[in-house]
């Protein structure tokens, strides 16, 4: 789909999966670390549990379809091979903080000038410009100040982060719709665009109808934990969780009956329950203990019951309900499974195997997915010199120098 596209990929983790993204859609993505490797980037946990940059679970999940380099483009000598590297490149994403390019003498007006049909795709916490662009800032700090922090957990206790850099996640399938927007518009006007990623506003769309909220009645919302307002909508399960909502209304009858009449067959329902009045059945004026009641007939047939066949059967009944899938439930969904989501990439050095998505997107016709894994530390350096025109006398004195 892209494969006339040669992208260069100067980010840290915060970016790794918009390359990804972008090189499983066919572009020639070039990954650039600095001497010795991204250490940061190659983070634990690690495959087999044995401590290798190069085993980095996150790094071979978030870099496969890509060729891999080092280069510090730091020194002059470094700046020149990443100016030839610049001459061969449709797409820039990289995660500086804003200015470091300028400083390097590679500002965007610079660039427009030397590349005109470069694409630059900068991913910043709060990005470019504005009140915050020049603060430091990780997935943690992102994500508070995204809104979600402030809504996750139990209102009695901290908040509750998730166990992978979800901000990053969400910014970078935004970043890769900006770049083909601005490959597109290229093809008509002929020049490249920068396309300026802010981590903080892709947080806050996840919030859905958050921010409008906020701006019809500006409170602090209070996290509810497993509850939405008085009522529970996380349960527990006999190998995991659900999300259904104990909620009123038209559009909820039918399935609170279904749910009943389930009960009723498994001989889980109480006799009060058998008959309930569904249809004056309001949580906002409901008896605290009658609630309550409802809630221990619902959870204790919940919680006899594993995720699969609680989402299996509410698929039969019309129930609104859902699994809250962990990793073991993803790579067994028969669903995705059905649609051949998953391929396996050996890594005979390791003596391993890994189950990886095969792709990001699929569609008919176009050869889409994962072309190759991860690239190990300066895998493709000289490959990729010498189609610069470096010899190999002068890659060997940038390696001596720390260049590369």
């Amino acid at each position: 789909m892209l494969s006339s596209i040669r992208t260069l990929d100067l980010c840290d983790e915060a970016g790794f999966l918009a390359g990804k993204i972008l090189g499983d859609l066919g572009a020639d993505v070039v990954k650039v670390e600095v001497p010795g490797g991204d250490l940061r980037g190659r983070r634990p946990p690690y495959l087999g549990g044995v401590p290798d940059p190069e085993r980095s679970l996150a790094w071979l999940a978030l870099n496969t379809s890509k060729r891999g380099v080092t280069l510090d483009p730091e020194p002059s000598a470094g700046r020149a091979v990443l100016q030839r590297l610049l001459d061969q490149t449709d797409v820039l994403l990289d995660t500086f903080a804003p200015g470091t390019l300028e400083a390097w003498g590679l500002g965007w007006d610079t660039m427009q000038r030397q590349y005109p049909r470069l694409v630059r795709c900068s991913i910043t916490p709060f990005g470019q410009t504005g009140p915050h662009s020049q603060l430091l800032a990780r997935d943690l700090v992102v994500v508070a100040m995204g809104g979600n922090a402030s809504m996750t957990g139990d209102s009695d206790r901290p908040p509750v982060r998730c166990t992978l850099p979800t901000s990053y996640y969400h910014a970078a399938p935004e970043a890769v719709l900006g770049v083909l927007m601005a490959l597109q518009a290229r093809e008509a006007s002929g020049r490249g665009q920068l396309v300026d990623v802010s981590l903080q506003e892709c947080q806050l769309g996840t919030l859905l109808g958050g921010p409008g909220i906020y701006q019809s009645s500006p409170q602090s919302p209070r996290r509810g934990g497993a509850r939405t307002g008085r009522t529970r909508e996380i349960w527990p399960t006999r190998d995991g969780h659900v999300s259904f909502g104990l909620r009123g209304g038209p559009a909820r009858v039918s399935g609170l009956r279904a749910l009943v009449a389930w009960m009723i067959e498994s001989d889980a329902a109480p006799a009060w329950l058998r008959d309930y009045d569904w249809e004056r059945f309001s949580p906002a004026t409901l008896d605290a203990a009658e609630l309550a009641r409802l809630e221990a007939a619902l959870g204790a047939f919940f919680v006899a019951k594993t995720m699969r066949e609680l989402y299996e059967g509410a698929l039969a009944r019309r129930i609104l309900l859902a699994p809250c899938n962990d990793a073991r439930e993803v790579l067994e969904h028969l669903q995705l499974r059905d649609r051949e989501l998953f391929t396996t990439i050996e890594y005979p050095e390791f003596g391993a195997a890994i189950e990886h998505p095969a792709f990001f997107a699929k569609a008919s016709g176009l050869s889409i997915g994962i072309r190759r894994r991860a690239p190990r530390i300066g895998e493709h350096n000289d490959e990729v010199y010498r189609a610069l025109g470096l010899e190999r006398e002068e890659i060997a004195k940038l390696v001596a120098e720390g260049v590369i």
